[in-house]
C-alpha cells in the first residue's frame, strides 16, 4: 500500500512542475509581446516597422537679382518667317436655280357640249365707213362712233343696245347706247362720243350688239380703228337683224 501511495505522489509532483513551467512560459511570451508593443523597434522584434523617410528640410530662400528693361525697348522682328503674300481666291459664281412651275391641266367635262354662238345681228354691207363730222357744229374738235339698226325687212329698229369696249389713248372705254337715241343719224340712230380731237388707234376698240336683260351678246365683236384725220373723225357702223 505504501508503494502505491509513493507512485501517486511522484506523479502529482511531476504534473505540478509541468504546470508551473507552462505558466512561466506563458508569462514570458506575454512579457515579450508587451515589450514589442511598447517598443516595436527592438532588435528581437520579428516584424520590425518600416524605416521612416528622412524628414524634408525647409527650402532655403535664394535671392534672384532683379532685371530692369531699358527706358526705350524695341522688339526685334523675327526675320526667319517670310511675309505671307495675299492670294486672291476667286469666289464661286452664283448659279440661279430655276424652279419649274407646275403645269396646270384644266379638266374638261366631255359630257358638256357648248353650242356654237349664232349671232342675231350682223354688220350691214359697207360698215364700218369713215366720214367727217356732220352730226354737230364741233367739226374737227370731236370724234365719235355712230350708226343705225335695221330689222329683217330693212326698217329702222329702235330699242337695241350697242356696247363699245376697249381703250383709246390708254384710257379705258366701256359705254352703252340704244338705237333710236340719236335721230340725227336716222330713226334708229345711236352715238358714242369718244374724244374732243381725232385720235389714232388700231383695233383697240370693239362694238357689239348686246342684250342687257339676258346679259348676253347678240353679235360678234367688231374691232375698229380710228384716225387723227378731220375727214375721218366719224365712224359709221350699221347693223342688220338676221333672225328673231
Amino acid at each position: 500500500m505504501a508503494k502505491n501511495r509513493n507512485s501517486k505522489d511522484g506523479r502529482s509532483i511531476l504534473l505540478n512542475l509541468l504546470t508551473v513551467a507552462i505558466l512561466v512560459a506563458t508569462l514570458g511570451v506575454v512579457a515579450v509581446y508587451a515589450t514589442i508593443f511598447l517598443n516595436p523597434t527592438l532588435p528581437f522584434n520579428p516584424f520590425p516597422p518600416p524605416t521612416a523617410n528622412a524628414a524634408l528640410q525647409e527650402p532655403t530662400t535664394t535671392k534672384t537679382p532683379a532685371v530692369y528693361l531699358p527706358p526705350t525697348w524695341t522688339p526685334t522682328p523675327d526675320l526667319s518667317t517670310a511675309t505671307p503674300t495675299e492670294t486672291n481666291t476667286p469666289r464661286p459664281s452664283q448659279t440661279p436655280t430655276r424652279t419649274t412651275e407646275p403645269t396646270i391641266t384644266p379638266t374638261v367635262d366631255e359630257n358638256i357640249t357648248q353650242a356654237p354662238f349664232s349671232p342675231t345681228f350682223v354688220l350691214q354691207t359697207n360698215s364700218p365707213s369713215y366720214t367727217e363730222n356732220f352730226a354737230n357744229d364741233q367739226e374737227c374738235e370731236w370724234m365719235g362712233i355712230a350708226g343705225q339698226v335695221f330689222d329683217l325687212s330693212g326698217a329702222p329698229l329702235s330699242g337695241v343696245t350697242i356696247h363699245i369696249n376697249g381703250a383709246l389713248s390708254s384710257q379705258a372705254v366701256d359705254l352703252y347706247a340704244e338705237s333710236g337715241s340719236a335721230e340725227v343719224y336716222g330713226p334708229s340712230g345711236y352715238e358714242f362720243v369718244l374724244s374732243d380731237v381725232p385720235v389714232t388707234s388700231t383695233n383697240t376698240l370693239w362694238l357689239q350688239v348686246f342684250d342687257l336683260e339676258e346679259e348676253q351678246p347678240l353679235s360678234e365683236k367688231i374691232f375698229l380703228s380710228t384716225y387723227n384725220d378731220c375727214t375721218r373723225n366719224l365712224v359709221l357702223v350699221n347693223w342688220n337683224l338676221i333672225k328673231e
